[in-house]
């Protein structure tokens, strides 16, 4: 008898954990790979969004998050946040654990600092990078061709030194108080040169600080004050400076706003969606050729596209573009409920409610708050019912 009992309870408890584990946003996972160029087995955390396994056919940008350990946590979760938010797009994280940080971060050798371990295998760490880490992560990823280095304090050097010396490597940036001081200031000269060419720089910086002081807050101060006069075409960056923060914490505090810049600046502008899918579309080829992948028009901006025809009540044309994005984004179910409020303002009740309903599925299977969507649908009964009434 308690036997039984015993292996009831242990079933309740395994469902249980399943459903918990099934509610969850997203899938963390742990993966390795051996390194010939360093010399050793390097691990790391991976990050997949909400959505990848929704949409088999769509492939995502790659964040590339240094001291992995310490910060996939908090940079997996706002970033999430932000995805629910429509304030940043959704990508692969992949967190590289340190083996030796201050060898792999600093792009020349100081003996000043010696205390830190070895120092000065920048290069060698970007190889690694650019010979195996990226190929792997293709191979075995839905990546597509926009990568973003993320960094903090030594880590935020490196971003800063991966995007001078080869640009190519990442489209974006982010330096979250970085050491720009290391070997008095060694960066900053070829800063002046590489900033102040006249050639494009297809790519996006982050770079903050927080209430440090001395040789961190002089160079932030002429590190950004190059960035400031000298426009190359091309590049867009964002430069912060938090008195509320200390240097621990502002990865933490500048991931929200790296996302949220980083995301505008890809955006279609609201006055080319106001132009309609023709000026859209013409946009989205331009970012095509200038990133050299194939990008889709986004959510938003089609989305918006909609709406700005509904505002207009050329409701048949809202509802054909609504259309293009349940075709495109046929897993988001925000896309069916835009369709939804199309039909439903044409008169067009039934097909509505069917995607009222269609809502509710696809908001269960994309695991997103739905409770706006399910009053949606009560109000909508509501309406027909008191129609078929009258």
């Amino acid at each position: 008898m308690l036997k039984s009992i015993f292996a009831i309870v242990i079933v309740l408890f395994l469902i249980a954990s399943t459903s918990a584990h099934a509610s969850l946003r997203g899938e963390s996972k742990l993966d390795s790979l051996p390194s010939k160029i360093l010399g050793e087995k390097r691990e790391l955390i991976v990050r997949l969004p909400n959505n990848y396994y929704q949409n088999t056919d769509l492939s995502y940008p790659v964040l590339y998050l240094l001291d992995g350990q310490r910060n996939f946590s908090h940079t997996a979760g706002t970033l999430d946040f932000l995805n629910q938010d429509g304030k940043s797009q959704e990508m692969i994280i992949i967190a590289i654990k340190n083996t030796h940080r201050s060898r792999d971060y600093t792009p020349t050798y100081d003996e000043n600092y010696n205390r830190w371990g070895t120092s000065g295998g920048a290069d060698n760490f970007l190889d690694f990078i650019e010979k195996e880490l990226v190929p792997y992560v293709n191979k075995n990823y839905r990546a597509n061709n926009f990568k973003i280095l993320s960094g903090h304090s030594l880590g935020g050097l490196l971003a800063l030194y991966s995007l001078q010396s080869r640009p190519h490597l990442f489209q974006a940036h982010f330096a979250f108080s970085p050491s720009i001081w290391w070997h008095n200031q060694v960066i900053m000269e070829n800063a002046k040169t590489f900033f102040g060419t006249d050639t494009a720089l297809n790519n996006f910086l982050y770079i903050n600080l927080g209430n440090e002081t001395g040789n961190m807050l002089t160079a932030f101060e002429v590190y950004t004050e190059i960035l400031k006069t000298n426009a190359r075409s091309e590049f867009s960056y964002h430069a912060d400076i938090d008195v509320n923060e200390s240097h621990g914490t502002t990865a933490l505090i500048g991931q929200t706003h790296a996302f949220r810049h980083l995301y505008r600046s890809l955006q279609c502008p609201d006055e080319i969606i106001a132009q309609g899918l023709p000026a859209i579309n013409a946009y989205y080829k331009k970012q095509s050729d200038k990133f050299g992948y194939p990008i889709q028009a986004s959510y938003r901006a089609i989305n918006s596209a909609g709406y700005n025809a509904l505002k207009a009540k050329n409701f048949a044309k809202a509802i054909e573009i609504f259309r293009i994005n349940v075709e495109n984004y046929s897993y988001k179910a925000d896309a069916y409920d835009s369709l939804a409020d199309g039909l439903e303002a044409n008169g067009q009740l039934n097909e509505a409610l069917k995607m009222r309903e269609m809502t509710i599925q696809k908001s269960l299977i994309e695991n997103v708050e739905n409770n706006a969507y399910k009053t949606r649908l009560i109000n909508l009964k509501a309406l027909i019912s008191q129609q078929s009434s009258m």
